[in-house]
């Protein structure tokens, strides 16, 4: 009899859930698929899914929707970063800057896959998490000891069956693999259905293996260098900055035919050839006025005000990047947050966005590098990415226009994740109930 009255209970929670309809109306709305803006929106959402999309007076809803008026707001998808390597304390950062999906490539398995499954369950509050447990590294790099390092072609592909069994969303590769272990990697991942991401010495030599997604600049340089028989290492100065620009036409040509997504990991790399750090610096002095952020661990804060180090090549990069984008290629905005103390999670994919704009990029195309083609390079794209009908309801909703100023994204208004209104407030007293183990040990804050 128990077992009848719960699966009753069931069945009448999820019809509740089923007739449950939200209404967003009279918004702009730029849906993330690169179609023009649409004025004085309509997005009805039923349950957790986008039930219709058109303008106002077009759409039917039930008089019984609730209705929340966006009349002089911005609609945009949920915005995700694909390019995190999530912390216990990043969590609480990401609503509050609209991100409602991130993508982990390169964490210590274990905790990863406990931290997604937290996330999921609602145990904890944070934005949606696909990971790909610790990274494939091998022998033109030095050892690790969470069982990520590979010294053969053999060891590469037990691993990748290791990670597909422990239930990764994709698999992240090191430029310290070889490119026969790389080959391996990539022919195992596509058996298991896995994309393959990731750092590559030779992005040419990866792209020609099947590689879809080229991470930071270096290995677009390296490429080019090692194509004209230069050391791919020049002395005294970045592999970026001894490139010879000529030779992006036919480099861009071939990887906009074979779709490949190029993620430059600006803030971090680039962020001193503009003075947008200064912006991010002002802000993030801003936030530690904030006492609610006194989950954010000391060293984080301080890092935050150090201005970045200077690196050459930066005019070569942002040429490069704006001839892909031109020529149709498909530029990530991703932050690699937790790669290094200094990158802000949350504000720092504003800036990845700022800083693709500042460089030709349209708004519209900086917008769809952290909303549909984040959700592409994951595979995650008839889900997430666009406001579109069938699709998960996530949005963000911002104050101004972020096709005529891109800064307009940082002025985030309202989050919705799977048809919920999510809180944007700090809790100073809030602990990540699955502290980062690494090697065994508590990594807190790390």
């Amino acid at each position: 009899m128990s077992v009848m009255v719960a699966a009753l209970l069931l069945g009448a929670s999820e019809l509740a859930a089923q007739k449950r309809v939200l209404v967003l109306e009279g918004g702009t709305l730029i849906d993330g698929t690169g179609r023009p803006a649409v004025a004085d929106a309509v997005v009805v959402v039923e349950g957790s899914r986008i039930g219709a999309v058109g303008r106002r007076g077009q759409v039917n809803y039930p008089a019984t929707a609730r209705i929340i008026n966006l009349s002089g707001r911005t609609i945009l998808p949920g915005l995700i970063d694909g390019h995190v390597h999530l912390r216990d304390w990043h969590v609480p950062m990401f609503f509050p800057y609209g991100i409602t999906t991130i993508a982990d490539i390169h964490n210590d398995t274990a905790w990863s896959l406990a931290e997604r499954a937290a996330l999921k369950s609602g145990r904890l509050q944070g934005p949606r998490l696909f990971v790909s447990g610790a990274r494939v590294t091998g022998p033109l790099g030095a050892s690790t000891t969470d069982g990520s390092y590979v010294r053969d072609v053999a060891e590469a592909r037990a691993y990748v069956r290791t990670l597909a069994k422990a239930g990764v969303d994709h698999i992240k590769v090191d430029l310290t693999i070889t490119d026969d272990q790389l080959r391996a990697v990539i022919e195992e991942g596509n058996a298991a259905g896995l994309k393959v991401l990731g750092h590559t010495q030779n992005i040419k030599k990866a792209v020609d293996m099947g590689i879809k997604h080229m991470e930071h600049m270096d290995t677009m340089a390296r490429a080019l260098l090692e194509q004209e028989g230069r050391n791919p290492r020049p002395a005294g100065m970045t592999s970026e900055a001894a490139v010879d620009r000529s030779l992006f036409p036919p480099l861009i040509d071939y990887f906009v035919r074979q779709g490949v997504y190029v993620n430059p990991t600006l803030v971090l790399s680039w962020g001193a050839g503009s003075d947008r750090w200064r912006e991010q610096v002002h802000l993030a002095s801003q936030l530690l006025k904030d006492p609610n952020l006194a989950f954010v661990p000391a060293d984080a804060k301080a890092a935050w005000m150090r201005p970045p180090t200077a690196r050459d090549g930066y005019a070569n990069v942002a040429q490069f990047l704006k001839q892909y984008s031109d020529a149709g290629g498909k530029v990530l905005a991703a932050s690699d947050a937790g790669c290094c103390i200094q990158i802000v999670p949350g504000l720092s994919l504003h800036y990845e966005m700022q800083m693709l704009v500042d460089m030709g990029i349209p708004p519209m195309k900086a917008l769809q590098g952290a909303t549909l083609w984040a959700a592409e390079v994951i595979g995650q794209e008839k889900d997430l990415g666009s406001v579109q009908v069938g699709k998960v309801a996530d949005f963000t909703v911002i104050e101004g226009n972020p096709l005529a100023d891109i800064g307009a994204t940082k002025n985030v208004r309202m989050v919705i994740k799977d048809g919920e209104v999510m809180s944007t407030t700090y809790d100073p007293k809030w602990v990540n109930p699955v502290p980062r183990v690494v090697g065994g040990a508590v990594a807190q804050g790390r």
